[in-house]
């Protein structure tokens, strides 16, 4: 009899991190495609996450407005919400410092809609609208401290660090690392920022790092890269479209290369048969 009362007990019980990465595992060890792994997949694999979104002068209006519709286009994706069952976020935009334009909340379609409302706040060159990587890392370590369960930081930009350079970057690297918080970056290289990727590799993310073909890009890179945070694969219509739902029998696969420390999605799908 108590065995059978803990065996319903754990069947009523919330799936927990642990039990959603098994199940990933699981699934992964025996060839499965995520999405039939057991159990409910539709809990979050991520408890916070907080999107920090470069406003600086680096981005121009036109840049701008792309990429606040990205970030409401991915939060209101049919496929997104279910993934995010359970999680909260909260959206952060920086220039010289960093402002929070959405604060926490467990409605994704919530914050699209609160985000999409926003007006930047960045008028034009100047002092206050340079890029400050490390304030507002400083400032999405703060707000993710004290805080429990996987903690996700999502930073997008176009540019380095120009008001407190690699010092600074560094330093709030490091106290990521030693507060256990995932830090992933989304790169766009632009004609003038080239090699902005190397530099989001080699001095920002400590976890992985997505790379967008400039700003006409980032929202099919910016949902990639959410999958990958909160599901553990990428969406079908980066490897194949709709045929790739026939993944019980192939299984396409984004590589995903590690290179001084970042894991850097370099977009090339292959099949494999399983």
């Amino acid at each position: 009899m108590m065995r059978q009362n803990r065996k319903r007990k754990r069947e009523r019980g919330p799936s927990s991190p642990l039990d959603r990465l098994r199940r990933l595992s699981l699934a992964m060890a025996v060839g499965l495609p995520v999405a039939l792994a057991p159990g409910p997949l539709s809990a979050a694999m991520v408890d916070w996450l907080l999107l920090l979104v470069d406003s600086s002068e680096s981005i121009d209006p036109h840049e701008y407005r792309l990429q606040r519709q990205a970030y409401v286009n991915v939060l209101q994706d049919p496929a997104i919400g279910p993934l995010l069952e359970g999680a909260r976020i909260a959206i952060v935009e920086f220039a010289s410092r960093p402002q929070v334009v959405v604060a926490w909340t467990d409605d994704p379609g919530g914050a699209a809609r609160a985000y999409a409302g926003h007006t930047r706040g960045i008028r034009g060159p100047g002092p206050h609208s340079l890029t400050g990587i490390a304030r507002a890392l400083e400032l999405a370590l703060d707000m993710l401290e004290d805080k429990t369960g996987r903690r996700v930081i999502d930073i997008s930009g176009d540019g380095p660090d120009n008001v407190d350079w690699f010092a600074g970057v560094w330093s709030q690297r490091n106290r990521a690392r030693q507060l256990r918080i995932e830090i992933n970056g989304l790169a766009i290289p632009t004609p003038e920022e080239r090699t902005i990727d190397t530099y989001y590799a080699e001095n920002v993310v400590t976890g992985f790092l997505e790379i967008s073909r400039e700003h006409v890009d980032f929202e099919r890179a910016l949902l990639t890269k959410m999958h990958i945070e909160i599901a553990g694969s990428v969406p079908d219509e980066e490897c194949g479209g709709a045929g790739s739902r026939s993944a019980i029998w192939n299984e396409r696969i984004c590589r995903i290369t590690k290179w001084r420390g970042a894991w850097i999605n370099k977009g090339a799908c292959h099949e494999r048969k399983l």
